[in-house]
């Protein structure tokens, strides 16, 4: 039936179409520390608070959250000059100042906080962390998110 509506020329494109959909749905491979080499290349981190914020360059695993105070992924605590790494971004800073962390791939929202982010162009969201342990958020490659205000209880 699809044939005969197409032709045979139209379903062939149809049939790979689908095929190629099929194909990159779930296709999408966990976040690692990659080799980023330019400015503005992946996800990006902009600290617009009075307190540092942790990041990680590298994520594992299928899920877009992780709670706890360090990644799987991490192998590098707290350095600048290592792939598969976090640190402390520094009130006013931003990730893509940093060679390493020019594919940022995730922000650490702290046990005992409350933090307001948003996404570039998106509404501000409220991570309330009180009573609860630290939450990691993966993020995708081209994404910039905004860390505006911190309050630690």
């Amino acid at each position: 039936m699809i044939k005969q509506r197409l032709g045979k020329w139209g379903a062939r494109s149809a049939a790979l179409a689908l095929a190629v959909l099929l194909m990159t749905i779930g296709s999408g491979a966990p976040a690692s520390a990659g080799t980023c080499t330019t400015q503005g290349c992946g996800g990006e981190v902009t600290n617009n608070t009075g307190l540092s914020i942790r990041i990680a360059n590298c994520w594992s695993g299928s899920s877009y959250t992780y709670s706890g105070d360090t990644l799987p992924c991490v192998q590098h605590l707290n350095s600048w000059v290592n792939y598969n790494s976090d640190v402390e971004l520094p009130a006013g800073d931003e990730s893509k100042f940093h060679y390493y962390y020019y594919d940022t791939d995730a922000v650490r929202f702290f046990r005992n906080c409350v933090t307001k982010w948003h996404y570039w162009g998106s509404w501000t969201n409220t991570e309330d962390r009180r009573g609860k342990s630290s939450l990691w958020k993966k993020f995708t490659d081209l994404d910039h998110i905004y860390i505006d205000s911190q309050i630690c209880y």
